[in-house]
């Protein structure tokens, strides 16, 4: 059910293409970093099929090359140009390099895809994904303290690409994904720097889903890939058909997206015993 059917790739691509492209991003502008305005992407008319064997984040920055090769706004000087010191160390990757014919302007833009569910225990709030490894604060962290950093420091300055004009550098991030309240909780306060737009949805464990959807007995389950995209008909036909028992299978090993239709919203079916390891 998470394999992408080859016949398919042209129309998933152009669902993943338009998500980057929905303003309700998960992360608002910090100190360090303005959010991107990926308004600015247009969606590109000509054909063109992601390569779907790879991970998802790296699926996710092949897209948004794409729709930066088709924007006349930005130019890529440089895109996973990794920080490598004289002794062969490995500091860090940026996402991509570009540079605004328009004023010759720089950005140094990271990109990340994430998802994670807010989980209330002894009267405080977590934020877990669906690997409960992972989770906002963790990502947060990272991206504010190591990642958007790598072209400010004095230490790393000197590892950018030797053609690279000598000028200031604006550093931006776009980060996209989607917060999960549990199916029986309000809506929950949002982490720092969350954007108060961002897109939300519901989850349930397994042993929930009789409770709220006994009378559903056959569902569509939502590959990896598409888990940010907004459905349509067309999408929701090309989804692989589950039984009740299939699906709390698959979500007894994995969290699993499922959805009952086109017009209504997916939830995340979890283990029983998620969050634990």
């Amino acid at each position: 059910s998470q394999l992408i059917d080859k016949k398919y790739e042209p129309l998933f691509t152009r669902a993943i293409l338009a998500s980057l492209r929905d303003p309700r991003t998960m992360l608002s502008d910090l100190d360090c970093s303005k959010s991107f305005g990926n308004s600015a992407l247009s969606q590109p008319s000509n054909s063109h099929c992601l390569r779907f064997n790879q991970k998802l984040g790296h699926l996710y920055e092949s897209a948004l090359n794409f729709l930066l090769e088709q924007s006349d706004q930005y130019n890529i000087l440089a895109s996973n140009y990794q920080l490598i010191t004289p002794e062969k160390q490995t500091i860090g990757e940026l996402d991509f390099l570009l540079q605004c014919p328009s004023d010759l302007s720089l950005i140094h833009l990271e990109l990340a895809v994430k998802f994670y569910l807010i989980y209330n225990r002894n009267e405080q709030t977590y934020y877990p994904g669906p690997d409960a490894r992972d989770n906002y604060q963790r990502k947060l962290s990272r991206l504010r303290d190591h990642q958007l950093t790598l072209t400010q420091r004095t230490d790393t300055k000197k590892l950018l690409p030797p053609a690279l004009p000598e000028q200031v550098i604006q550093v931006q991030h776009l980060v996209h994904g989607i917060f999960f309240d549990h199916i029986n909780g309000s809506l929950s306060s949002l982490p720092q720097a969350a954007n108060p737009s961002v897109r939300r949805r519901k989850w349930l464990y397994c042993c929930e889903y009789t409770q709220h959807f006994s009378k559903v007995d056959k569902v569509k389950v939502i590959p990896k890939q598409l888990w940010l995209c907004t459905l349509d008909e067309e999408l929701f036909e090309a989804l692989i058909e589950v039984t009740v028992a299939e699906l709390i299978g698959l979500s007894q090993q994995r969290c699993t997206m499922f959805t009952r239709s086109s017009k209504t919203t997916p939830y995340f079916l979890v283990p029983d015993t998620w969050p634990s390891i």
